[in-house]
């Protein structure tokens, strides 16, 4: 990040908005979760219009929409909304190869404690996997460069859309304790 950025942010939030602004993400549309939050500080500080939406879905529709429009869009969700996604996903980005980056908070895995946020959590890859929707675990610092970079080019370059998934030991929030 520069200087002029006024938020500190963790070393690989600051990795994802430096790759995300030299991909040339025009806007960002996400659902709020407390792990994105400095990603979207970041964003919004260097000038990346952000699009706050209710469900999933509708972000997923956002960014299909400015993919057609020959914009940059970059999903953000955490992974227990992901199942209100799977339908835009599987029936508008992934067959119409819009090449939608989606960056995903995982909830459900190392360290949790809410039962609830596990059986998604778990099946967050899987279920992604099965509409042939690649991703990448992030789990160091010293990754969050490359692998943000790697699904922008696949997404935007390949017209494939893919996943980057946030793990609790990048901290940021709900982060083993």
């Amino acid at each position: 990040m520069t200087t002029s950025t006024r938020t500190t942010l963790l070393r690989w939030q600051a990795e994802v908005v430096d790759q995300l602004l030299a991909g040339d993400v025009s806007v960002a549309a996400f659902v709020p979760d407390s792990r994105l939050n400095g990603v979207l500080t970041g964003l919004s500080e260097r000038g990346v219009p952000l699009r706050s939406l209710t469900r999933e879905e509708e972000c997923v529709a956002y960014a299909a929409g400015q993919r057609i429009a020959g914009k940059r869009p970059v999903v953000l969700l955490q992974s227990s909304g992901l199942g209100n996604a799977l339908n835009a996903l599987g029936t508008l980005a992934v067959p119409y190869r819009l090449g939608i980056p989606l960056i995903i908070s995982m909830r459900g895995t190392l360290g949790e404690t809410n039962p609830s946020q596990i059986p998604i959590g778990r099946a967050t890859a899987p279920m992604l996997g099965s509409l042939g929707i690649q991703t990448f675990s992030l789990r160091s610092s010293d990754d969050a460069a490359s692998m943000t970079e790697s699904v922008l080019n696949m997404a935007y370059q390949a017209g494939e859309t893919s996943g980057l998934l946030l793990e609790p030991e990048l901290g940021g929030q709900r982060e083993r304790r």
